[in-house]
């Protein structure tokens, strides 16, 4: 399963990278008007959201392709992509023509049901990722961080076998 949560961390990682770097080379304003094209959320959230959400995508992603707070950084991206499949679907579901500005403003993405599904997956596979992570060729192995332990035994303590 190592390898698998690894394909998929680097996967993820990168596609997350790619969206943020996108994002963020389109500037804040255009994020911003991407987000208010939803109308789901005041406009007071819209604009520091414009800013924060490519930084944020680059950061993410940055974690699950290192493999660095790999279980943290997976179980946020599960939400985010949860909470994106839901704004897409209330797009369809209103038969709203924004965009989604999956990656910014240059590569157009009408909303479909396609798009919520492909949203919903990625969730589930950012979920995978959390439960068995950290995975294969991880930061976190290294650093000997984010692994669930196997025998319960206490640091430095010798594990007992039974008889």
């Amino acid at each position: 399963m190592g390898y698998v949560v690894f394909v998929l961390r680097v996967a993820i990682g990168g596609l997350l990278l790619v969206a943020g770097i996108l994002k963020a080379h389109d500037g804040p304003s255009a994020t911003a008007s991407s987000i208010a094209g939803y109308r789901i959320l005041p406009p007071v959230i819209v604009a520091p959201l414009g800013v924060a959400l490519p930084y944020a995508e680059i950061v993410l992603g940055g974690y699950l392709g290192a493999g660095l707070f790999t279980r943290a950084a997976a179980l946020v991206g599960s939400v985010q992509f949860a909470i994106f499949s839901g704004a897409v679907a209330s797009l369809v579901v209103r038969r709203l023509p924004a965009d989604c500005g999956c990656f910014g403003s240059r590569i157009p993405t009408p909303p479909s049901w396609g798009h919520v599904a492909a949203d919903v997956v990625l969730t589930a596979a950012a979920a995978v990722i959390a439960w068995h992570a950290p995975g294969a060729y991880a930061v976190d192995r290294l650093l000997g961080i984010g692994e669930p332990h196997a025998s319960g035994a206490d640091a430095g303590q010798p594990e007992v076998m039974p008889s």
